[in-house]
């Protein structure tokens, strides 16, 4: 008999992994065939899964249709079973396996609609902090570089396709989506509103003036990478939109680490 540790950790490889017969030795109990018995759990556990996967997802698995997607994460799935027990969490890696799926490699923009949805699913599993008012600040002397902490779900995303587009079409429940497909670079910024989530199209400046407000490094910072793309960067008006926006926060939230990376193009 297994400690029970030890049968725990088995019979969760057999389930995620997909591959009965690691446990089979262990479900010996009574005449029912043991192999029978693992794979009731297995086809509940992939289909839990996928149904997470098809909440989160939910423009990409109309991008390829729904029979394709769930062949997808059928194989994400096997290949990456969960690591924590919140299943929002689930799907982190989901648009970077999408990248590397062959019949996809002609639609890009696939992977990297899938990349905006899951910032929007962390987006709205991240923490709402308390909004700070302009009136609060209306004393501030820009000169001194004072703090702008900025929401923790705030999420900046910056793509060589149109995915702002094409999520904005699916929302509308165009009939052709497709007709959005462009290479054309689209800047996101996005931010849980409540329950929802505002999204933004940002040019070159502002989206490099919030990239730096992010990670923390200083309003002068922002405000000097922002002018040097465009001399004619608005800091007033790019602060007031920032605190009508309810994107400031008198606190400072932990780095977040699952913030995309960013690169200017």
């Amino acid at each position: 008999m297994l400690p029970l540790e030890h049968l725990q950790t088995t019979m969760a490889r057999a389930v995620l992994a997909m591959e009965p017969a690691i446990a089979a030795r262990a479900l010996t109990a009574g005449k029912a065939d043991p192999l029978a018995r693992l794979r009731i759990y297995q086809n509940n556990t992939r289909s839990s899964l996928t149904a997470v996967l098809m909440a989160v997802f939910p423009v990409t698995v109309r991008l390829v249709d729904e029979r394709f997607f769930r062949y997808a994460a059928s194989e994400f799935i096997r290949r990456h079973p969960p690591t924590e027990s919140r299943l929002a969490r689930y799907g982190a890696g989901f648009p970077r396996f999408l990248k590397s799926i062959d019949t996809l490699s002609d639609m890009p923009i696939v992977a990297e609609t899938a990349r905006l949805e899951w910032a929007i699913a962390e987006a709205l599993d991240a923490a709402s902090l308390p909004a700070r008012s302009l009136a609060g600040v209306e004393n501030m002397d820009l000169g001194t570089s004072p703090d702008i902490h900025v929401q923790p779900s705030l999420r900046l995303i910056v793509s060589h396709w149109s995915i702002l587009s094409v999520w904005t079409a699916h929302q509308q429940d165009a009939t052709d989506g497709h007709s959005a497909w462009a290479r054309r670079a689209e800047r996101v910024a996005l931010w849980r509103a409540g329950d929802s989530i505002r999204l933004v199209q940002l040019d070159r400046a502002n989206f490099a003036f919030l990239h730096s407000l992010k990670h923390g490094l200083g309003l002068e910072h922002a405000a000097g990478r922002a002018l040097a793309l465009e001399p004619g960067f608005d800091l007033v008006s790019a602060l007031v939109r920032l605190f009508g926006d309810g994107l400031v926060t008198a606190e400072r939230a932990g780095a977040s680490s699952h913030s995309n990376a960013w690169r200017q193009s």
